[in-house]
């Protein structure tokens, strides 16, 4: 079982004829439904709205087979992201989070974490930046990573996490929490404008990270490791838009790991072998370029 903390949040995708479409959305939820949909049994924390949005959410989760033991149903509204797509395809977001049901999670409780049915935490996103979620989430992950390995997608969002400096230092304390961290290459811009990608990898890597996988749009991924650097192209297609796929790389990353049986602490050694990250990285790729291929997040 995979458990992934995080938000669910309604994306207003543009519609022809200058309309906007609400899609399901959120990197947490993208990843989680991803991950049920190919057969990973696979668990989100987090919550619902109790709007018509919320419902909507719901029943996304319910037709993916995401188990929603720990996803808590509530009467705020959902959390709104509107999505400006750019000519090659990659979004930027506004997003409306006050007052919504992703972001209340003063005094909730999180499930134990028990390597007898948890694989992997998987955590990222607004959650993990935007208060009060990103302490209770720190916490969580801080007590999840003695039992199990954590993998960590920050998914900057600068318009809703705020300052750069900021955002940029709970990302390496963040990412030195993980075992695993899957970031894009224009996440990293954000918060390290001129900086080498293999300088920011190696440091998460000092900092405590095993492994740092890094996407690079049509140019591939990169994965780094003590032993090694991996790197794979992408998958050509007819781009639509890249809404999710970040997310469907990073549920093909972990759900390949997960299944062939390399995800648990006293096995991360075999992420030092090139030949089992060359794998992974490839199916990953594969699963991104689908959600390349559909409007919105699949």
């Amino acid at each position: 079982m995979i458990l992934v903390v995080g938000e669910n949040v309604i994306d207003l995708v543009p519609a022809p004829g200058g309309g906007l479409r609400p899609t399901c959305g959120g990197g947490p939820a993208n990843t989680a439904v991803a991950l049920a949909r190919r057969g990973v049994p696979t668990a989100l924390v987090g919550s619902v709205g109790g709007d018509h949005f919320g419902r909507q959410v719901w029943r996304r989760h319910i037709s993916a087979g995401v188990r929603r033991d720990f996803l808590l149903r509530t009467d705020l509204p959902s959390t709104l992201a509107l999505a400006v797509v750019d000519e090659d395809g990659t979004a930027s977001y506004d997003f409306w989070t006050s007052g919504t049901a992703d972001f209340t999670w003063n005094g909730r409780s999180l499930p134990s974490v028990d390597p007898s049915w948890v694989d992997l935490v998987h955590f990222g996103s607004l959650a993990a930046f935007v208060e009060p979620s990103a302490r209770v989430v720190e916490h969580w992950v801080n007590r999840a990573r003695r039992s199990v390995p954590v993998s960590f997608d920050p998914n900057i969002r600068l318009p809703a996490m705020g300052d750069a400096d900021q955002v940029r230092r709970r990302t390496d304390r963040l990412a030195g929490l993980s075992n695993l961290v899957r970031v894009s290459e224009r996440d990293l811009a954000q918060i390290y404008p001129d900086t080498d990608v293999d300088k920011v990898a190696y440091g998460w890597i000092e900092l405590g990270a095993e492994l740092v996988v890094v996407t690079l749009g049509d140019a591939g991924s990169v994965a780094f490791h003590r032993k090694h650097v991996t790197e794979v192209p992408a998958v050509p297609v007819e781009l639509v838009d890249a809404i999710g796929a970040g997310d469907a790389f990073t549920s093909g990353l972990l759900g390949w790991l997960t299944s062939a049986g390399w995800m648990r602490l006293d096995r991360t050694a075999a992420w030092g072998n090139r030949a089992v990250i060359t794998a992974a990285l490839r199916y990953a790729s594969q699963l991104a370029a689908q959600a390349c291929t559909v409007p919105g997040a699949p």
